[in-house]
This record gives structure tokens, sequence and C-alpha cells, in this order.
């Protein structure tokens, strides 16, 4: 079985081309969904980030462990819609804005560390990139309360982190997709059958 992220910064479209590549590889694929309505949190982070982030991180990291569907050896392909690692690019933007202390953030970067242990490696990363005002425009158009106050600032400085995050990833492990424009996905199909 391999491991697949889809990762990029929020909005970028990543449950998008989860459900794509699913349709396409049908039984032969599953994945772990990011689904933040599940995080009980996410609302309260958004209307005070300082209070809530360390709370919200938390609850994403356990949710990598509610149903670990990874373990089973059922599927070619298994996605992640967001990998584990990714959770420590967002934390780092929350602690860069003062939104988690560095200790908090030095507790949110062992647990993921340890949480990775027990997770298998990504074999390849579908690396989502578009423009910060498109993320923006994005955030408006789907319409979560919670995410109407996203600036171009937010978006920027998500865009820089993951840039720096994805440059640290081996480059025959990482495909960078534009979603400015349609995806293809046989070619994305090529990449994760090579």
């Amino acid at each position: 079985m391999k491991f697949v992220s889809i990762s990029g910064a929020v909005a970028a479209g990543k449950t998008t081309l989860l459900h794509e590549l699913l349709q396409a590889l049908g039984t032969s694929a599953h994945a772990h969904e990011e689904l933040p309505d599940r995080n009980p949190f996410i609302t309260d982070y958004y209307a005070n980030p300082t209070r809530w982030s360390f709370h919200t991180q938390v609850t994403f990291l356990s949710l990598y462990l509610e149903h670990p569907d990874w373990l089973k050896d059922l599927y070619d392909y298994f996605f992640f819609d967001r990998c584990l690692e990714e959770n420590i690019v967002l934390a780092r933007q929350r602690m860069l804005n003062g939104q988690l202390t560095g200790d908090e953030f030095h507790v949110l970067e062992t647990l993921t560390t340890g949480i990775a242990k027990l997770m298998p490696p990504i074999d390849k990363y579908l690396y989502l990139q578009c423009s910060p005002e498109t993320l923006v425009k994005r955030y408006h158009q789907r319409g979560r309360d919670y995410e109407r106050d996203l600036d171009y600032g937010y978006a920027q400085e998500q865009d820089t982190l993951y840039r720096s995050w994805i440059a640290g990833l081996p480059s025959d492990r990482v495909l960078v997709i534009s979603t400015e424009e349609p995806i293809d996905i046989s070619s994305i199909l090529t990449f994760l059958h090579a």
C-alpha cells in the first residue's frame, strides 16, 4: 500500500482533489479526511485564537487516531487529506503569531513526533499550490463562518511556511500541483503509480 499526502494551505483544494482521486481509483483507495467541523474547538479558535489554539491543534492530532484505517492493508493507496506533519506547519504559524507559546509548540511537536512513529511513512506528497489571493477568495466562497475574517496576511504566511516545509522533503516524492487551473488527474495517477 502506498501512503499519499494531499498537502497545502487552508483552502488550497485538498478535499476536492481527494474526492476526485477516490472516485478515479474506486475501491483500491481509502482516506483519512480532515474534517474541521469534527473539531469541537474550531469555532472557538477563530473567535479567540490565543485561548483555543493549543486545544484545536491537539484535537486535530487526536483525530488521526480516532479511526486508524491506515492500519488496514486493504488498499493500493491510502490518502491523508493533510498529513500529520503538516500540523506542525500550522502550529508554527500560530506560534509566530503569538497564538501558541514556545512551550505549547514544543508539546505539539513532541506529540506529533510520537504519533508519527505509530503511523506509516508518506510515500508521495501531492502539494497543492495557489496564490494567497486565490486562497482568500476561497475562504469567502466556502461560506464557513469561522473563516470569514481570514485575510491576505494569513494566506501569505501559510504559503511561505508551506513552501519552506515542502522544500525540505525529497523532491522525487513531491508533485507540485497548481490549483489555479483545472487539475489533470491522469498526470497525478501517473506520478502515484511510478
